[in-house]
């Protein structure tokens, strides 16, 4: 008979909400992940022997670590998703011996087809090393005969995860063939499975834990698994519990229909392994060249115009732990350059804690880049599936390195744990690893707060370490989070260590000690360095770090003064995220070591200028501008307004009375010149609009009407003269289409005002459709994904944990 695995997969549809896989391999690679859920018969729940990886030259996967549940989504998802059919699945305690069923008609790649009605079956077991025997079906066998005689199995399939060899499979086609009513049988062992995973990269692009899982070389050329190497010791071995959400799938099409991303969550939930799973399935499926960048200018740096295959992952892009203006702000001047390489092929992602983004909006110019607007996924894990909750709760217990005797005291607590309100998938993590769970009982009581204060556990944890390992958190922390390896220490380094009881021996000793726990090492540009696990631990540790007063000198001595702008505040400001707060006895020791820093270089001074405008209270800017006199004379006015760094200082300095009325008179002039000359109407702002007295405001709108207003056309020519091939035409225009807009609204009951402005800005439109029509055509989108979802379901009465401590 033809064989159903011959049958081309038609591409199209994400698995449903909640479906995941776990394929445990070594060395290659390929994956699949489950539908909707169907039930098995388990042979034995005992893996006492190691698994066999490969048999002659194929991969195998070590299909038994899945648990019951996660192989029957991924039989649902073979038959559904690879083979293109429709396939009902049952509850699992009701399923009246099938665990999946089709009726119609199933082509096959030549000119045989199956018809009638189809059954599937699973048959799993927790033995790494089983193989399947037919004495082991009797049960089976007696469920099809029942089928069979009401119609409802003219085609049977098993699939099981053991080993099948041939023998065994002839054996079984004779038995169930011989039943009155079955006209096709087929049976599927762990090998034909695997064979059906490594044969897509477009399953393992829909199952992206399985990158996680074993030896990217085997499915990835030599460039490519080099980039992978490096994006997946970032998240140590978290891929390979990785449960596909709705956000996944939500990520996923914004790639496709606008070629960027943005992910957003608060801390915690999932954001940069969801960022990890698509960037490597990028390579795998797209043959993307993927890059990882830090900031605004590495992305111009390394965006290539004879590249267009490029996947750009910007993790934290507005600021790690708090908002970053000098990190934001420079996307600004980025964005033309992103809008060029999306247009030419290339995919974007971001992700940022969500308080970062919001405060991050009040610069970024959104209309130059809309898709920034209509491309973000939020994460919520409040809105996570009972499905997924379960399912990331169960693959960070299975395969955590918890003991089984610890698993079976926690097992009849987790289905609360994932249904507790403050879940999230770093709680499962810490779940499963004893070094985060050593003082806890496994009650109810300690188990609700274990979930209600991740936080403050994490702390009395870093508290309670040993000397040893404290000195290495705190050494990673100095560094700002990132600690190359090998270890060198400095003078003042090996001091603070000395001083947390340490020594050199004693860090590098404790770093392997906290190796996948509390710090994780990666590659970064090609070299070894550490960094903490989860940005969660660095947040403990920095709350550790502000109750301290011993870390608090170390910190401040220890950490570069620009790792100082971007984690500390000078008294309380009330910035989100800040859990290093300096009092007020050692901000002349601060502005000391502020000295150092050199602002000729304007990376510099737009840090400087940030930190003083919104993490500084009134002392510390006093004490600041008595040490450096000639510091407010340096302030000016620029173009555009929203993005100079030196007018949110002056604005700064205005609020807290500390501005001298004639510089500010000066500030005004310059600005008043800058409405009309370049234009721009910044100074509307409602950020702005503090720093001028009303009479101001209005003497700057009548200069706009008076002078900006009749020559607008010739601003629009000049702007147009100034038109760079390599931009977008609408970015090249935003400003001032910005700047116009603004007027507009400040002047809506001058009628003749807002007839030329809506003038203006329909000649720029059509300048800008007119360079539009200019422009090389942009190419096809790859099929990245169709549609298809799914949600939560009730499971019948048998619980996904029921084999997790096996």
């Amino acid at each position: 008979m033809g064989r159903v695995e011959d049958r081309q997969p038609p591409w199209g549809r994400f698995p449903k909400a909640g479906s995941l896989i776990d394929l445990p391999l070594r060395r290659a690679t390929k994956g699949s992940n489950g539908g909707s859920s169907m039930s098995t018969e388990s042979v034995t729940r005992r893996d006492t022997h190691p698994a066999p990886d490969v048999q002659s030259t194929d991969v195998v996967y070590r299909l038994h670590s899945l648990g019951w549940k996660g192989f029957q989504n991924l039989c649902v998802t073979i038959t559904s998703e690879v083979w293109g059919q429709t396939v009902q699945s049952f509850f699992d305690s009701n399923d009246g011996g099938r665990d999946g069923a089709f009726h119609g008609t199933w082509k096959q790649k030549g000119n045989e087809c199956f018809e009638g009605t189809f059954t599937a079956q699973c048959k799993f077991t927790a033995k790494a090393d089983k193989q399947l025997q037919p004495s082991e079906l009797k049960s089976e066998l007696a469920k099809a005969k029942r089928l069979a005689a009401r119609g409802l199995a003219d085609n049977y399939f098993l699939f099981t995860n053991a080993h099948l060899t041939g023998t065994t499979d002839e054996a079984l086609r004779d038995a169930f063939e011989a039943i009155p009513g079955i006209k096709h049988f087929a049976a599927y062992g762990c090998e034909r499975i695997s064979l059906i995973i490594r044969e897509s990269p477009r399953l393992r692009m829909l199952v992206p834990r399985v990158y996680g899982l074993g030896d990217l070389s085997q499915i990835l050329d030599e460039r490519a698994y080099a980039q992978a190497q490096e994006i997946l010791s970032a998240l140590g071995d978290d891929l390979a519990k990785y449960v596909i959400t709705d956000a996944y799938r939500q990520s996923a099409a914004a790639l496709v229909k606008h070629g960027f991303v943005l992910l957003l969550g608060e801390p915690a939930c999932g954001k940069s392994t969801i960022a990890a799973a698509l960037a490597v399935g990028a390579l795998d499926e797209w043959g993307c060249s993927t890059v990882k960048v830090r900031d605004a200018d590495d992305f111009v740096e390394h965006s290539n115009p004879h590249e267009p295959k490029q996947f750009f992952w910007v993790d934290d892009a507005f600021g790690a732990t708090q908002f970053d203006w000098l990190t934001a702000g420079s996307w600004n001047r980025a964005l033309p350059h992103m809008n060029a390489a999306i247009t030419r092929g290339a995919r974007v992602l971001f992700t940022s804690r969500d308080y970062v983004y919001r405060s991050a909006r009040q610069i970024l110019k959104e209309s130059a880049f809309p898709v920034m607007m209509s491309s973000q996924v939020v994460i919520r894990v409040d809105q996570l599936t009972k499905d997924e909750r379960e399912q990331i709760l169960y693959n960070h217990i299975r395969l955590g390195t918890q003991s089984k005797e610890f698993k079976s005291r926690l097992k009849p607590y987790l289905p609360g744990i994932a249904a507790h309100q403050r879940f999230s998938p770093e709680i499962a993590r810490r779940l499963g690893n004893p070094m985060f769970t050593k003082k806890l009982a496994v009650n109810k009581g300690a188990l609700d707060n274990f979930v209600e204060h991740p936080l403050e556990l994490l702390c009395e944890i870093i508290r309670t370490i040993d000397a040893g390992s404290r000195s290495a958190l705190a050494l990673v922390f100095i560094r700002g989070g990132v600690l190359a390896s090998p270890v060198k220490m400095t003078k003042d380094e090996e001091h603070a260590v000395a001083l947390l009881g340490g020594s050199t021996f004693d860090v590098r000793n404790a770093l392997n000690g906290l190796n996948g726990s509390l710090l994780l090492p990666l590659l970064q540009d090609g070299s070894q360095v550490w960094r903490f696990k989860h940005p969660t631990i660095r947040d403990a540790f920095a709350a550790v770090t502000a109750e301290d007063f011993e870390l608090r000198d170390i910190y401040l001595a220890g950490a570069s003064v620009e790792k100082l702008f971007a984690e500390i505040s000078c008294g309380d400001v009330g910035v989100e995220g800040i859990k290093v707060i300096i009092p007020s006895d050692r901000y002349d020791s601060l502005i000391g070591r502020m000295k150092t820093l050199d602002t000729r270089k304007i990376v510099n001074k737009w840090a400087l200028h940030g930190f003083l405008s919104r993490r500084c209270d009134r002392e510390f800017l006093e004490r600041y501008l008595t040490a450096h006199p000639e510091f407010l004379q340096g302030l000016q006015a620029g173009y555009y307004l929203y993005a100079v760094s030196d007018m949110s200082v002056l604005i700064r300095l205005r609020e807290f009375g500390l501005l001298p009325e004639e510089k500010r008179c000066e500030v005004v002039m310059q600005i008043r010149e800058l409405a009309v000359g370049t234009p721009d109407s910044g100074f509307l702002l409602p950020s702005m609009r503090g720093f001028f007295r009303e009479d101001e405001i209005a003497e700057i709108l009548d200069d706009v009407r008076t002078i900006l207003l009749p020559k607008l056309d010739k601003t629009i020519s000049e702007w147009r003269a100034k038109y760079k091939a390599a931009e977008e035409p609408e970015s090249h225009f935003d400003a001032l289409t910005s700047a116009l807009d603004g007027y507009r609204d400040e002047m809506g009951e001058d009628a003749n005002a807002v007839a030329a402005i809506d003038a203006a800005l329909a000649e720029i439109k059509r300048v800008v459709e007119e360079l539009r029509s200019e422009m090389p055509q942009e190419p096809d989108s790859d099929d990245f994904s169709g549609g298809g979802s799914g949600g939560s379901r009730d499971e019948g009465s048998r619980s996904v944990f029921d084999d997790v401590d096996q």
